[in-house]
């Protein structure tokens, strides 16, 4: 076989990862930064893609369109999730913040059975099937914006996470009879480094 038919192969092999992995940095920075298992993390996905089909089955709504719309949609969801029933938890032991995740996923599930039935949904837009050509190569346009959100969406998390890891520098207080400019404080316990938790 041609050596551009294995090249093909590969680029729409990484464009397919990037994509899986663009599904999973969500998920990743849920558990860095805010140090919280989100076992709905998937179910609100899906929740999204639905909304995404509901809107252009109802309206002809492009869902590349709807992106911003429905990611406020959905953090406004988080953000009552978090509020009402995440926050009483944090302080809990790890299982029970999986339990309840768990719960809630379930329940998400079964409402999205509910409410759209068992059968798969898609949408036919007009371009579904367009591509880049870049001489022999070819790429799936689709999967390359996908891989670009999956590229940005890494740096993001890596910014977040040095952000929540990184010392802050304040004032020591007068009381302390500290002679020095300002002391190390860590932003919080669960943020902090294992050797500084352990005191060395």
């Amino acid at each position: 076989m041609p050596v551009e038919i294995y090249l093909n192969v590969a680029v729409s092999g990484l464009l397919t990862g990037l994509v899986y992995g663009l599904m999973a940095l969500g998920l990743s920075v849920i558990f860095g930064v805010v140090r919280v298992v989100n076992f709905a993390h998937g179910e609100m996905m899906t929740l999204a893609m639905y909304l995404a089909v509901a809107l252009f089955a109802a309206l002809k709504l492009d869902p590349l369109a709807m992106l911003v719309p429905i990611a406020a949609v959905l953090f406004a969801l988080g953000y009552v999730l978090q509020r009402g029933l995440i926050n009483p938890f944090i302080n809990r032991p790890e299982h029970s913040q999986f339990m309840l995740l768990l719960a809630v996923a379930l329940i998400m599930v079964n409402a999205l059975l509910i409410a759209f039935g068992p059968d798969a949904r898609g949408v036919q837009t007009s371009y579904m099937f367009a591509s880049f050509a870049l001489g022999w190569l070819i790429v799936d346009a689709n999967k390359a914006y996908a891989g670009l959100g999956a590229v940005a969406a890494a740096a993001t998390r890596s910014s977040a996470r040095r952000s929540a890891l990184a010392p802050t520098t304040t004032p020591a207080p007068w009381w302390s009879g500290s002679t020095s400019s300002g002391s190390m404080r860590w932003p919080s316990p669960s943020v902090r480094p294992a050797s500084v938790r352990r005191g060395r």
